[in-house]
């Protein structure tokens, strides 16, 4: 509320005049009449004059607020992008997270298909060998223990039955057979024993430093031993791939007599398929 002390005005017969005073009180805004300079000496009232208070703002008009939105909309690209921004960037996540979870799964499969399918084959040391002589003295009996080792950490090798051996001398064949059932079941197995059957032969067919041997002689002898199994590739308790093992070991042997001292070997090994 505001108090403004003013002139009093009798009143006129003047509809001018009147209108005038009733227009200065209406609106404080509009300009005040100005009062004849003969009537500012009749006696003084004091009148109390109540502004509306609706013309008073203390707080912007909402226009003022609509324009505000207006222009920080426009500032940040439009409302439009304003709300297709966190749409756009959950989609963006998404996408990203399922590209790196198909990798992760094609990697994973990867890895077990050459872990299963190409495993590293096993490597086979020559523990033992013993010569005898069969039931006739023309028949000799090379006995082989193997030992064998897997270096696959989650894959175990099975070895089956069906094996087959052979010994030799320069090429020339000592002896043949079959390799025996593992001592620890095949499962994995590390302990194999292979059994050949020869046939000392007469007329120079039969090498002179193995006949030498067979006779007791300490002189060094150079055999190779090669062998054929059927290995299958486990993980748990399921069965993947069935390859062919294929080993070959060169041995030199110190006199071919009943205990034979292996003084060197060499043994390699690698799957056929």
């Amino acid at each position: 509320m505001a108090e403004r002390a003013l002139t009093p005005v009798p009143a006129s017969p003047d509809p001018a005049f009147s209108s005038a005073v009733s227009t200065a009180f209406g609106s404080p805004l509009d300009p005040v009449v100005t009062v004849p300079a003969a009537r500012l000496h009749q006696p003084r009232d004091t009148y109390v004059v109540h502004v509306q208070k609706d013309q008073i703002y203390r707080v912007p008009p909402p226009e003022n607020a609509y324009l505000a939105e207006r222009y920080r909309a426009g500032r940040g690209g439009g409302g439009g992008g304003k709300g297709k921004g966190p749409t756009c960037s959950a989609c963006v996540l998404r996408a990203l997270g399922a590209v790196l979870a198909a990798t992760l799964l094609l990697g994973a499969a990867a890895a077990l298909s050459s872990v299963v399918l190409w495993p590293d084959a096993p490597s086979f040391i020559v523990d033992k060998l013993s010569v005898h002589n069969a039931s006739r003295q023309q028949h000799m009996d090379y006995d082989f223990f193997l030992t064998a080792i897997n270096p696959n950490k989650v894959t175990a090798l099975w070895y089956k039955d069906g094996g087959t051996a052979k010994l030799l001398h320069k090429g020339t064949i000592l002896a043949k057979g079959d390799v025996g059932e593992p001592e620890d079941g095949g499962e994995d197995a590390t302990e194999f024993n292979v059994l050949l059957h020869g046939r000392l032969q007469h007329g120079g067919r039969t090498p002179k430093a193995v006949e030498k041997g067979l006779q007791g002689s300490k002189d060094v002898v150079a055999l190779d031993l090669s062998v054929e199994i059927a290995v299958q590739v486990h993980v748990g308790a399921l069965g993947f791939a069935r390859k062919s093992l294929a080993v070959a070991c060169e041995i030199s042997a110190a006199g071919l007599r009943k205990d034979v001292h292996i003084s060197s070997q060499t043994c390699k090994s690698s799957f056929a398929n």
